[in-house]
């Protein structure tokens, strides 16, 4: 899987920043887990310091909580949180959707193809991570086409969170299936060269997702309402 971690760190506090964020983005520690520092340098042969600056990095991205009283804790995302990051990805994906079908090479498109063929047109639990490697090459492919780094490099700098998201609601199969259908109506508009068919599409797949986490929302306060 594409290497999406920063910050460009050498060095032990850079690894060990790098295996707690995958032990977090691959749900290995859940919302809630409180971490021990000395456990985890124990896991990864090293000493607390480095573990101590990846702490600090993982705070900073707001994927952990140290508090000096209680011990630090996986932070996960906020509904909030996810909502937006789901709003910035429906208006500059988007766009780059759009300038991607006139820009992206043949080469990438036959790349792109081959990814699909070979995935199918089915999602399972089983292949679920399959599935998310498939989607992630294929969103890098419009980041690079698109033509607009910062616009890249803000989704890019997405992609851990995305894939935190993703693999929290794996728990609803239908919409895992419904998103495979609409990255794959994004790439025949891809092949076609039609950008505002590549736009409408990508915006149906995002707003869809959007949708899901609202009446996913709506659904979580009802059986749990605030008191």
């Amino acid at each position: 899987m594409l290497d999406t971690t920063s910050p460009n760190e050498f060095g032990r506090a850079g690894l060990v920043y790098r295996a707690i964020k995958r032990r977090i983005t691959e749900l290995h520690y859940q919302p809630g887990d409180r971490l021990s520092e000395v456990r985890i340098a124990k896991e990864l042969n090293v000493g607390r310091s480095p573990v101590r600056t990846a702490f600090a990095y993982l705070q900073n991205e707001g994927w952990i909580e140290i508090s000096p009283q209680s011990g630090t804790f996986v932070r996960g995302l906020t509904d909030q949180e996810i909502t937006e990051i789901l709003e910035t990805r429906l208006v500059l994906e988007t766009y780059l959707a759009g300038r991607a079908a006139t820009r992206i090479s043949d080469a990438e498109l036959a790349r792109l193809r081959k990814a699909f063929v070979a995935y199918g047109d089915q999602v399972s639990n089983e292949r679920l991570e399959d599935y998310l490697d498939l989607d992630l090459q294929f969103h890098v492919a419009i980041y690079e086409a698109g033509g607009n780094s910062l616009i890249g490099g803000i989704l890019t700098n997405l992609i851990d969170k995305l894939l935190w998201i993703r693999r929290r609601g794996a728990a609803s199969p239908n919409r895992i299936q419904g998103a495979l259908q609409e990255i794959q109506a994004v790439f025949d508009a891809l092949e076609k060269r039609d950008p505002e068919r590549a736009e409408t599409a990508m915006q149906t797949h995002i707003q869809s997702s959007l949708d899901f986490r609202q009446v996913y929302q709506s659904a979580k306060n009802v059986a749990h309402p605030a008191k």
